[in-house]
């Protein structure tokens, strides 16, 4: 299928990274910490992959300063980077795929922008990506689209020559506030209730390919 799009936005956390396993672990022991014996099923922890990290700490440990329980978050699952987050299969395949056909390649996460770059080039995926939009690059975070916005400043392109593309319905948000079209990707174990809004579905990163 022809595609007029030119540059192709990424969202981060079960997108481009499979970080699923690093999200449990890390809530997992933060709420043997802090949680006074509260503990959220599995299912639960998986939707904190998303929203800016503040917002989910904040909700989760209301009686705990910030500072410090961000700084317990940061240090818990450092070590949970290296042994469990992985890429998704056929991933390097369609990003080559994409790289090799012209499309400049861009990410915009609420992760941390240091953070975002080293999982880049722990999983080698760096040089497929020109631009990278992270907390620390926006004044909000999403499902804002200022950083969208802010990757497009990068590049002569219209809006409607953009495409991001990201996991879950706050994905999807952002992508509409930024003015572009969105392309969600169904492998997660998220429910998403705006899949069906989302101009483009995929369910394996091969149907990127047809598309694009």
């Amino acid at each position: 299928m022809a595609s007029n799009y030119k540059l192709l936005l990424f969202d981060m956390d079960g997108t481009i990274a499979d970080t699923d396993e690093m999200v449990y672990r890390t809530f997992v022991d933060l709420y043997e910490r802090y949680g006074h014996g509260f503990m959220r099923p599995r299912e639960e922890i998986m939707y904190f992959s998303g929203p800016p990290i503040r917002e989910t700490l904040v909700k989760e440990f209301p009686d705990v300063n910030y500072d410090e329980i961000l700084k317990a978050f940061t240090d818990i699952s450092d070590p949970y980077y290296d042994q469990t987050v992985t890429i998704f299969p056929h991933e390097i395949d369609t990003l080559e795929y994409l790289y090799n056909k012209g499309y400049k390649m861009g990410v915009v996460t609420n992760k941390a922008t240091y953070k975002a770059h080293y999982v880049l080039k722990m999983l080698k995926l760096d040089k497929y990506f020109e631009v990278l939009i992270g907390r620390e690059d926006v004044v909000k975070g999403k499902p804002s689209g200022e950083g969208i916005l802010n990757a497009m400043k990068n590049y002569p392109y219209k809006k409607e020559e953009v495409l991001y593309i990201g996991d879950n319905d706050i994905d999807y948000l952002t992508a509409v506030d930024a003015g572009v079209d969105c392309m969600l990707v169904s492998w997660g174990p998220r429910k998403l209730k705006l899949l069906d809004k989302s101009k483009y579905v995929i369910r394996k990163y091969e149907e990127m390919e047809e598309i694009l």
